[in-house]
Formats: structure tokens, sequence, C-alpha cells
């Protein structure tokens, strides 16, 4: 904001990608209200027509501070069909919120857009599973059997001795040539920091993430 404010000062008109990064820092700083001022000024004073990537930012800002109600009418107001972006912003907000009503109503959105990505099924799965709501879970869960969509396995990679070698690997995988000695490995370091913890509690309990990975 300091940045930007020395701009104006100086006479430099900022355009669409300056509105963006400010936008983006408002929404990851909780500055609400200041994005909202930013969002307006570059509609009238700067004449700057706010592309997907713009509204999805705000959506965002609204929904990281809680409020979704905002960001929904927000979403309506909108002079073009919401993207993918913006549907998939209001849906992680109403997760960290546990607002399933609307959050079934941003997953039915991106459905329909992406109707084979799992993503948006995965998330109200979980927001019904807190809420103790099996049946629908379990409605959902059948759904993606029936329309053929799977669960994209989430992959961690390892590039080795700057050597341009990448591994991709997932939990429990077993497929790499090394594989015994990648655990042995893992058990030494997971050791290694336990005893670290015990004699100098510098380290957090990183070993179920350890686990986890195993």
């Amino acid at each position: 904001m300091d940045l930007f404010e020395r701009m104006e000062i100086g006479g430099v008109q900022p355009d669409s990608i300056t509105f963006l990064a400010i936008l983006t820092a408002c929404s990851r700083k909780g500055m609400v209200d200041t994005g909202l001022r930013v969002f307006n000024s570059m509609v009238r004073n700067n004449q700057i027509e706010p592309s997907q990537e713009h509204y999805s930012c705000v959506i965002d800002m609204l929904g990281r501070a809680g409020r979704l109600k905002e960001a929904e009418e927000f979403i309506h107001r909108m002079p073009m069909k919401p993207g993918i972006s913006a549907l998939q912003s209001l849906l992680g907000a109403c997760k960290m919120y546990g607002n399933v009503e609307m959050g079934r109503r941003a997953a039915e959105a991106l459905m329909e857009l992406e109707p084979m990505e799992s993503g948006s099924y995965v998330v109200m799965s979980n927001l019904y599973a807190e809420r103790g709501e099996w049946e629908k879970v379990a409605r959902i869960r059948k759904g993606m059997r029936d329309k053929g969509v799977k669960k994209e396995v989430g992959f961690s990679w390892v590039d080795v001795n700057d050597s341009m070698l990448m591994y991709g690997f997932s939990s429990d995988d077993k497929s790499h040539p090394q594989t015994k000695n990648i655990y042995r490995t893992v058990e030494f370091l997971a050791a290694e920091m336990r005893f670290l913890e015990t004699h100098h509690g510098r380290v957090r309990d990183v070993e179920d993430d350890i686990a986890l990975a195993m």
C-alpha cells in the first residue's frame, strides 16, 4: 500500500497487474475494507475493467475474513459468469467456516464447470462428514463412482543432488528400486529427530508426518 500511494503521488498510472498485486496482498493480510476501496478505485477512478482474477481476489479476501454472504453476493454481481478460481475460493471459505449450504451451491456450480474434477466432490464430502451427515457423504462418493470421477493421488517430488533427476512418490509408495534403503533412511531420520526433541527440545513433533509419508 505504501508503494501504491507513492505511485499515485508520483503520477504513475497503475495498471491491472498493479491492482491484482494489491488485492492479493490485502487478501493475505485480511485488509478487507482497504481491498474493497482499492477495487472500487480501480473501476471508478482508473477505468480498468476487472478480470476474472480481480474478482477472484476479492472473493478470496471476503471468504478468508468469514464474510461469506458478501462473497456470494459479490459473485452474483459479477458481469460475467464466475470462473473456476472464484468458485473454488468461495468453496474453500465455506469449508473453512463450515457453511454447508453455501458450500453446496458453490460445489454444484464447480461440478457443472468441471464435472470430472474431484476437488469439489471431496470438499463437499468432507463438509458433510464433519457434520456427521454420512448418507450425503455416501451419496457423493457413489456419484463420483457412477460418473467415473477419481480423486487424484497427491505426489511429492525430490530432486537428488542437483542431478536433474526428479522422483515422484506418494503415500505408501514402494515402487522405487531403492525402496528398502529409502525407508531405512526415513527411520534413521525419525530416530534422530526423536533424540533431538527429547534431549534438546528444539524440534517439533514431525514423526506423524513422516509416518504418513511412509
